[in-house]
């Protein structure tokens, strides 16, 4: 065993959202920062592009996780893409940014009320865009609209707003989730800003920085209840890291991993695999949420993203970063409440998002021609799933169970949302501008039939979150600062401790969970 000695006051594991965020933020408090990624550099030329995320997809750069069967969705195995690469996710997703609603934080309690996270989301921001009360300037991460969105998407704001009778809106950043409008996105002159671009780039030559790549973190080092610091794999050695204590920015499905694997979870899971227990908590793991996407794909009358050769479109994003790989392909979005009896003036239950292009099975299926996709995606999640051991090997995959459709409303929501996409497709003017229905395709009307496709087609939208659950019951994993119940100096920032998920897109909500993180383990070092 080869001991290093880090000099750090703070270990983050994981660069994704939470952990760029939370380091620069731990950086400019004057704390000497280790920053351990398992993936690569983010010199992927394609990560610039918006529009390229899904080409990023079972690449190197990607973990590449796969699912058990899933007995309430066919008993498919679901692919689940995570960003393996500095900036994490946010180096391969679409680039959308939008924050969940005022209810979504108010739900979370105290500490995490929508006006006590608000201040940290616009000190996030540089916001290109009419100054307001929600929006933040002078922040590390350009935000705001496309230069461009396409004309297919103007026309779904306008379609979903009188196809489903909701108002079409400016933003969805001001705390309310109603209505139909175009998304924005954390792009600059056609260019993703990832959260390592924005926030850790700039200031990567910081003396206080310590930033290493193909990093793989084995378990925590223990003095007594306080994290110690890191055990790690790194160009082929094994290095421990003492720091001043751990910040687990790895994400719903590394962060469980990681504490189990050192000793912190539920007791009977660690005795399965003969773990000893440091600290019994029966919350690591569970409480997986995520959001699911179903296809509801249109032949479109105009041309699509997708629809002229990819070698032109490489050509013009070169050129001068214009064109559909400046798109970040989801360019629209509409929030409704449809499943049958579902409070009106509630939360709703979907949210749509619209792309100007053909948009299934995460973009591996393609097909010819231009068409469109209004995609209902499930934000009103009620199903339940679990992070479990797979073995004692710290790079063995975990086992990803997150339960999709055992709930019956979330079956009833989707299939609900099929009906009110093909509602928006046929709303003028998208209707003046679209062909035949390719998906589901037009005999596919009956519950049965829309019941089937649903279980078929759907599919994660990225988003899982809940395994490190913060609240104040037993089955919380960490304290309303973020603290690890039951320990000294360990911390958790990154979308695992959201107790119910957001109704919306949650990687702007990562990046505020990491801000608020790096203040906590300030203040607790």
């Amino acid at each position: 065993m080869t001991t290093e000695r880090t000099g750090a006051d703070v270990v983050v594991v994981g660069a994704g959202s939470g952990g760029c965020v939370a380091a620069r933020r731990l950086l400019d408090a004057g704390l000497r920062v280790l920053l351990l990624e398992a993936g690569g550099p983010d010199r992927h030329p394609l990560i610039r592009a918006p529009g390229a995320f899904s080409k990023l997809f079972r690449t190197p750069l990607d973990w590449n996780f796969t699912t058990t069967p899933q007995p309430g969705a066919a008993g498919r195995t679901f692919y689940w893409p995570r960003g393996k690469v500095l900036g994490g996710s946010s180096a391969i997703n679409a680039t959308i940014w939008i924050r969940g609603s005022r209810r979504d934080y108010d739900r979370w309690g105290e500490g995490w009320t929508w006006a006590e996270v608000l201040p940290t989301f616009r000190a996030l921001e540089d916001y290109r865009g009419e100054a307001g009360e929600t929006r933040g300037t002078g922040g590390p991460l350009p935000v705001g609209a496309r230069d461009r969105s396409h004309d297919l998407s103007h026309a779904f704001v306008a379609s979903a707003a009188l196809g489903l009778g909701l108002k079409a809106v400016d933003t969805f950043n001001d705390g309310v989730l109603d209505g139909a409008g175009l998304l924005e996105s954390n792009h600059l002159r056609g260019e993703r800003y990832s959260a390592f671009r924005a926030f850790l780039q700039p200031v990567l030559g910081h003396p206080n920085l310590t930033v290493l790549t193909g990093a793989h973190v084995l378990e925590l080092l223990w003095d007594g209840p306080r994290a110690a610091g890191v055990r790690l794999r790194w160009q082929g050695r094994t290095l421990d890291a003492p720091a001043g204590g751990v910040l687990l920015t790895a994400g719903a499905v590394q962060t469980p991993h990681l504490l189990m694997l050192s000793g912190v979870g539920p007791r009977t899971e660690l005795a399965r695999l003969n773990i000893p227990v440091r600290v019994a908590l029966d919350g690591v793991g569970r409480g997986l949420q995520d959001h699911l996407a179903v296809p509801v794909i249109s032949r479109s009358r105009v041309a699509s993203l997708d629809s002229g050769h990819p070698a032109a479109a490489l050509a013009q994003y070169a050129w001068n970063r214009s064109g559909p790989l400046s798109s970040n392909i989801a360019e629209a979005a509409a929030f409704s409440h449809a499943r049958p009896g579902l409070d009106p003036a509630g939360d709703p239950d979907l949210q749509f998002h619209f792309g100007p292009a053909y948009f299934r099975d995460h973009g591996f299926q393609t097909a010819r021609g231009a068409h469109f996709s209004v995609g209902p995606v499930l934000v009103d999640v009620h199903s339940r799933g679990q992070i479990t051991l797979a073995s004692r090997d710290p790079f063995a995959a975990p086992t990803i169970d997150p339960q999709y459709l055992t709930d019956e409303r979330d079956v009833q929501s989707l299939v609900a949302g099929v009906r009110q996409a093909r509602e928006i497709a046929g709303a003028p003017p998208l209707a003046r501008l679209r062909g035949a229905e390719v998906l589901p395709g037009e005999g596919v009307r009956s519950e049965a039939a829309l019941r089937r496709y649903v279980q078929e087609e759907c599919s994660t939208l990225y988003h899982p979150v809940g395994t490190a659950a913060l609240g104040d019951g037993e089955h919380a994993v960490v304290d309303r600062r973020l603290a690890v119940q039951g320990t000294q100096g360990l911390w958790v920032g990154d979308a695992s401790v959201m107790p119910r998920i957001i109704h919306a897109n949650t990687n702007a909500t990562a990046m505020m969970i990491g801000a608020r993180a790096a203040e906590f383990v300030e203040a607790g070092l």
